[in-house]
């Protein structure tokens, strides 16, 4: 039987209730080695860093030297602007995401005592002890995350630039109709990363912060050829041509993704959203690309 030896119990609404703290400026202390704020135009979210049994459901406190049977995690709680069903809503994307070919790490939706529950997901820049060499599309091209400043063409060639590898350029592709029709328009450039291996090859990170969301002025934050405003599914089926991307397999990735998220009015049931978001989400899924 596999042991937990160095588990320990972690209060999650806890956690919750001191990140709340910390963003309202409250706490007089900030726990730097558990809880980090991730920065987006629409506030800064924090996280928990822990460790994580799949097979258990045991957690740990950080990320270095975890017991046998441990993955590095990262839970996110519910910023200031958030409501109350945010984790529950993420987790539904993420089911959406998959669904609709998007590759993401595995992820969970850990229960709260307030709310839907805690979203959680696997970090993808770590294996074992070994820590992959990541980049944000920000860091790599200088580009503002807090404002619009790149299109989705740029994206695309800029994994073709490092990956020199079609079928990375696809995965962007996929993203990219999936933020469209999903209406996750907070898609900044941090939201965008390259991990480099040992041998030096990069490839397109699995995707991550997939969630309704809106950008600013409720635009799209990357720009799909050019528009922010209403991208449709010519403006998408303009992007597939700069990924070399066939119309009729373009349009096969865009059918897809529709049918994914239309799963989202069951599942978003089933896992607890409020009824006010079920609906609002769902209206503006079934708009989004026509």
């Amino acid at each position: 039987m596999e042991t937990d030896a160095g588990s320990d119990d972690i209060d999650l609404d806890w956690l919750a209730g001191q990140a709340l703290e910390v963003l309202e400026g409250h706490a007089d202390e900030v726990i730097g080695e558990f809880l980090a704020l991730n920065g987006s135009s629409t506030g800064a979210r924090p996280k928990a860093m822990i460790g994580y049994n799949p097979k258990t459901g045991a957690m740990t406190h950080g990320q270095s030297d975890l017991p046998k049977g441990f993955e590095p995690w990262l839970v996110k709680f519910p910023n200031t602007q958030d409501g109350k069903d945010a984790g529950a809503i993420e987790y539904v994307y993420a089911l959406m995401a998959r669904a609709a070919g998007v590759e993401m790490t595995e992820t969970h939706l850990f229960p709260a005592k307030r709310g839907a529950g805690f979203f959680a997901t696997r970090r993808f820049d770590r294996i074992g002890k070994n820590r992959l060499h990541a980049h944000s599309a920000s860091g790599l091209l200088h580009a503002d995350h807090r404002t619009p400043s790149l299109d989705y063409e740029d994206l695309i060639a800029l994994t073709l630039r490092l990956t020199r590898d079609v079928r990375e350029a696809e995965k962007m592709f996929r993203l990219a109709v999936f933020n469209v029709l999903g209406h996750n328009r907070d898609d900044h450039t941090k939201n965008f990363t390259y991990l480099m291996d040992a041998a030096g090859n990069w490839s397109l990170s699995p995707a991550y912060d997939l969630t309704f969301s809106s950008g600013p002025g409720g635009e799209q934050t990357t720009m799909v050829k050019g528009e922010g405003k209403a991208p449709a599914e010519a403006h998408l089926l303009a992007l597939a041509k700069e990924a070399s991307i066939a119309p009729k397999d373009a349009k096969a990735i865009i059918d897809q993704t529709r049918e994914a998220l239309g799963q989202w009015t069951q599942l978003a049931k089933e896992h607890g959203v409020a009824a006010s978001s079920v609906r609002l989400i769902a209206g503006r899924i079934e708009r989004a690309g026509r």
